[in-house]
């Protein structure tokens, strides 16, 4: 009678439960059927016929795994990785997988087809990618516009800040007075070194962050890195400088020079800059952008970078009495009378302290800032490495500045931008051929279209390298009828451009040179981009790099550093930087 009562029990419960019990494995069911789902959703989705790796098509994260191996494992970047990659598949034009859930990036190196997107093809738009790098510190800046209205609208803003007369005028001789102080700077390092090497990167650093902060803001900005140091520097004693020599572990010497305490709201800005790197080749840049801007350090240096931004806004405003009269001396100055003049043509009040103005005036300080100290960074180091171009550029110099030769002092501002320098103008655009500082250049495609035959989906981006195949190594082939019909008819008109593939990975300024003047198309170059999403600001870049280039050089012999301080790896924070940027001075006598 027990027995059946408990048999009795039992089945009740099992009855009693059943319904329970499938209920909760329909629900489990569910739950595995939609994670595989979105697993299956997540994995990458190639777009048809076009290369790419098979060992990334498999994993959630498709090709960031064998990135971040060929980083550690061979000391590389994303450039190197992807350059790899090309070469493996022997293609110029490859698909990768950096995001779950998103189309795949596509990459190109072929100078002809990114010449064609650039300048020619309307299917094509600026893509978010940049824009995503930037977009915690300045989120209302112009390059998250797609080329629209909106876009135009705001770049009146800044029109004609880069205009030769703004430049020569009020830009020229603000960067010039803080390259001179660079110079004294490198005359005491260089009489302590002695012919020892010391790195120079912190040095060109902070001195083209001096620069850009005086064209922003003028010439009574007060704020600098570069003239404490030298302070700190003179107050060296002899005791002091022997224990500033070290050696590696090879023995061979180098020194390492004191830096000053940096000014708090310089330090901001270079807080501001390094978080950059936080998000540069990360998979999702605005979940990493949200926890960045959340760290108390990063806060503070964002508090302080829209106060003094608002302060010379406001100083600017009372200095030009509204935006009506006075003497422009800034580009902020130039910022306050355009939105003035444009308040009034739109029948509004002016809105100086808006998202906006606040945003572009970072932008030239933040962009301009990174793209010239990173660019005369590889140009110190080609120069040093490629001494038969140095001394013809020395030459070069003084034969064109020869009343300045001749006094024994350093060529004034209107000397050197009056001067038409061919070998100088050369070298820079070498510089910047060689030194792929942005590395690449984004577009994104606004509708269905082809790219050398494939077909590619609206919204896909397309980045092409600045250096690599067709630029720096010999390009892939490519057959004729899958190019564009625009890049073909630059052919046939002659207007392609290509390098010699026997010397086009070498540092040869000559290469812009033609039948004895300089030619900025001579070749393929695409360091600033092209077309009307090019780089803005590149006429500052080459005003800083003309700059500097002709005071170093005017005042050094840039020798040859040892191998140990003369690497060529780089690291890929918000520019293409060197690791290593040593310089080994020799001071020009000059009288």
């Amino acid at each position: 009678m027990a027995v059946s009562n408990i048999l009795a029990h039992v089945r009740q419960s099992i009855d009693f439960q059943l319904p329970y019990l499938l209920l909760i494995f329909i629900v489990l069911a569910n739950i595995a059927l939609s994670l595989f789902w979105l697993y299956r959703l997540a994995l990458p989705r190639p777009i048809p016929g076009i290369p790419y790796d098979e060992s990334s098509v498999h994993k959630l994260l498709g090709d960031f795994p064998n990135m971040t191996s060929h980083i550690a494992k061979r000391d590389g970047t994303f450039i190197t990785y992807i350059i790899e990659l090309m070469v493996k598949l022997d293609a110029p034009l490859i698909q990768v997988f950096i995001r779950p859930f998103s189309k795949p990036l596509l990459i190109l190196a072929d100078f002809r087809e990114a010449h064609d997107i650039l300048i020619h093809r309307k299917e094509f738009d600026r893509s978010d990618s940049l824009g995503d790098l930037v977009k915690g510190l300045a989120p209302d800046h112009h390059i998250h516009l797609k080329t629209n209205t909106a876009w135009k609208m705001q770049r009146r803003l800044v029109q004609d800040l880069m205009t030769p007369s703004f430049l020569h005028n009020v830009a020229g001789p603000v960067i010039h007075q803080h390259a001179c102080v660079l110079i004294d700077l490198w005359c005491a390092k260089s009489t302590i070194a002695d012919g020892i090497p010391f790195p120079a990167n912190d040095d060109i650093n902070h001195v083209a962050l001096d620069a850009v902060m005086a064209f922003a803001f003028g010439e009574d900005f007060n704020h600098s890195m570069t003239r404490p140091n030298f302070e700190a520097i003179k107050k060296l004693d002899r005791s002091a400088i022997e224990t500033l020599k070290k050696k590696n572990k090879d023995g061979v010497e180098s020194i390492e020079f004191p830096k000053a305490e940096v000014d708090k709201l310089i330090q901001a800005t270079l807080d501001l800059t390094e978080t950059v790197g936080e998000v540069q080749g990360n998979p999702f840049p605005m979940l990493t952008w949200a926890w960045v801007m959340r760290k108390p350090k990063v806060k503070n240096a964002f508090k302080i970078k829209e106060n003094y931004i608002t302060t010379e806004l406001n100083d600017s405003i009372k200095r030009l009495g509204g935006g009506k009269k006075g003497v422009v001396k800034s580009a902020v100055d130039h910022l306050i009378i355009r939105e003035t003049g444009l308040a009034e043509k739109d029948g509004r009040a002016p809105n100086y302290l808006s998202r906006p103005m606040i945003d572009e005036v970072f932008g030239f300080v933040f962009a301009g800032h990174e793209t010239t100290s990173t660019t005369i960074c590889w140009g110190l180091k080609f120069l040093s490495d490629n001494q038969t171009v140095q001394s013809k550029l020395r030459t070069a110099l003084q034969t064109s500045l020869a009343t300045a030769k001749s006094q024994g002092r350093n060529p004034t501002i209107q000397e050197i931008t009056g001067s038409h320098i061919h070998y100088l103008d050369a070298t820079i655009e070498e510089v910047l051929r060689c030194a792929s500082t942005a590395p690449v250049v984004d577009r994104q495609a606004i509708v269905d279209t082809e790219i050398l035959g494939y077909c590619i989906p609206k919204g896909t981006v397309i980045t092409s390298l600045v250096g690599g195949p067709s630029m720096m190594i010999p390009a892939f082939a490519v057959d004729e009828g899958l190019r564009s019909p625009t890049s073909q008819a630059t052919k046939k008109e002659g207007r392609d451009r290509a390098w010699d593939p026997q010397d086009m990975s070498l540092f040869r300024p000559e290469r812009w040179i033609l039948k004895d003047d300089f030619e900025a198309t001579a070749g393929p170059q695409l360091a600033f981009g092209l077309g009307t999403r090019g780089c803005y600001g590149k006429r500052l870049v080459y005003l800083e790099m003309k700059i500097l280039l002709t005071l170093i050089v005017w005042n050094f012999e840039l020798d040859t550093c040892p191998a140990a301080f003369s690497g060529y790896k780089s690291v890929l924070i918000t520019t293409n930087e060197p690791r290593q940027c040593y310089v080994k001075l020799k001071r020009i006598d000059r009288s």
